[in-house]
């Protein structure tokens, strides 16, 4: 009996962790995640020579499509970044890290919504001493004046909308390997941190 009840709490807890929200609650979100459903964005790893996956998600577009995007994706530590993929019928026209990339057919991509993946890419893990953290950031000649990642809405070519970070800035990590989480920016009210407290 003690064997079905840890059976039954493990399945509810994975069930539970697979359909986690993606850490970026807000709208016209990009991050770096290690599973397709924007899930999970800081996993600890062991260095090996096999390649894992990750991905660069699109997180509550508040267009239906994506017709295409922009970002500069950078990590530092120890790990090999490549083979670099960009979903769709996708051109990418500067070289990876850098994005900037026109999409022939708008992806809808049903699957995944709210969370649409724009590229995918192969990391292998050198060493496990230090963490490998993940930043976004505008591209070098951005559309936005503002500066900041950005997508082209599929539905109206007209219309290109900033993508924001979910931990606030290009200077934190947006992904984590074996080191300390990246916590979401959240705006809270004085009312609401009292609230906390009754």
């Amino acid at each position: 009996m003690k064997v079905l009840a840890v059976l039954v709490l493990t399945s509810v807890l994975c069930a539970g962790s697979v359909l986690a929200d993606p850490i970026d609650p807000d709208r016209d979100g990009i991050g770096v995640y290690f599973d397709p459903c924007a899930c999970v964005n800081c996993i600890p790893m062991d260095a090996s020579p096999t390649p894992q996956w990750g991905y660069v998600v699109i997180t509550h577009p508040t267009s239906a499509a994506v017709g295409g995007w922009e970002a500069h994706v950078t990590y530092d530590g120890p790990a090999i970044v490549g083979s670099w993929e960009v979903m769709g019928d996708s051109v990418n026209f500067l070289t990876p890290p850098q994005f900037y990339v026109g999409i022939g057919t708008p992806i809808y991509n049903p699957f995944t919504y709210p969370a649409v993946i724009a590229a995918r890419f192969q990391l292998v893990l050198t060493s496990e001493t230090e963490p490998v953290n993940f930043y976004i950031d505008g591209i070098f000649n951005p559309s936005l004046e503002s500066g900041y990642p950005a997508y082209l809405d599929g539905d109206d070519y007209n219309i290109i909308k900033a993508l924001q970070q979910p931990t606030g800035g290009p200077d934190i990590p947006v992904a984590t390997i074996n080191g300390d989480c990246a916590v979401p920016v959240e705006d809270m009210t004085w009312g609401s941190v009292k609230s906390l407290y009754r």
